[in-house]
């Protein structure tokens, strides 16, 4: 026999599968959420990116409990994909599930003025979408603010008129490309109309009031340009907004290196720097 006496230097959790918030149509969206065993946790509203089809959510759990096992409670949000409806549908359904979640943080224990928005890829998209959108009646429900405390973004597509710019291995004018299918099946080139309403950069002007952004891209990503998130932090930058921009360097669309504890401390110092508190 063996004594040891190790610390307990990780959080237990719980995960509370399948909560639904909102209903659109015939199709039910819901919530998982991964609780740790901190009383009034701040809340990591998560967005999985999926091209902007349906979302594998349960693929994404186990590294979204890399973020719980820091102390933070972390909601995986379902939006409808393309096959559902299209943009701005999966806007207002990042906002729905960022209402509903605030307004039930008394039954599940987390902190309710300390919420964040996060997502990868489209889901970055989203993400930044719904928290720089507040008082944006096309891409609002309600007069109820989202009002969270800091947004974080992995690869985002941020202007997706200007994606064929740079070198992708996706054809960015065809009208099946993600950005095509989002806006109904429709080339880019023959609809800028359209594919402008999508750009995250419109809604980042001096007078608009934001909350802070933290972005985080591969400098080898084939899929969605590096170049897109320096469009969005030159924007941020030029108009004296509060943000942050890591190039990992060598990363691709996704990765091992975005969940590695470097990206997560950042993040982690990210949300301790901007939680109000209690």
């Amino acid at each position: 026999m063996i004594t040891i006496d190790p610390p307990a230097d990780h959080h237990t959790m719980q995960m509370i599968r399948d909560i639904s918030f909102v209903r659109r149509g015939d199709l039910t969206l819901s919530v998982q959420l991964i609780l740790p065993d901190t009383a009034h946790a701040p809340l990591i509203v998560y967005v999985t990116g999926s091209a902007f089809h349906r979302q594998d959510i349960a693929g994404t759990l186990p590294r979204l409990s890399l973020l719980a096992d820091k102390g933070y409670a972390v909601a995986s949000v379902q939006y409808r994909g393309v096959e559902d409806a299209v943009f701005p549908a999966q806007v207002l359904d990042a906002k729905a599930a960022v209402h509903f979640l605030r307004a039930h943080a008394a039954k599940y224990g987390y902190d309710a003025e300390n919420i964040f928005l996060m997502g990868d890829s489209s889901g970055g998209h989203t993400a930044l979408l719904a928290a720089l959108t507040d008082g944006i009646p096309a891409l609002s429900e309600t007069e109820a603010p989202v009002a969270v405390r800091g947004v974080i973004a992995h690869y985002p597509p941020t202007d997706m008129a200007r994606m064929a710019e740079q070198p992708s291995n996706t054809d960015h004018d065809t009208a099946d490309c993600p950005e095509a299918l989002l806006i109904g099946g429709k080339r880019v080139s023959e609809h800028p109309e359209l594919i402008a309403k999508t750009a995250v950069t419109q809604f980042v002007t001096a007078e608009r009031e934001i909350p802070p952004v933290l972005l985080f891209h591969g400098t080898n990503d084939e899929t969605v340009p590096f170049h897109q998130s320096c469009l969005l932090f030159d924007r941020l930058r030029d108009t004296g907004k509060d943000a942050a921009f890591y190039a990992v360097e060598g990363a691709h669309h996704g990765g091992r290196a975005f969940w590695s504890e470097t990206v997560l401390r950042i993040t982690c110092d990210f949300v301790q720097k901007h939680i109000t508190a209690r």
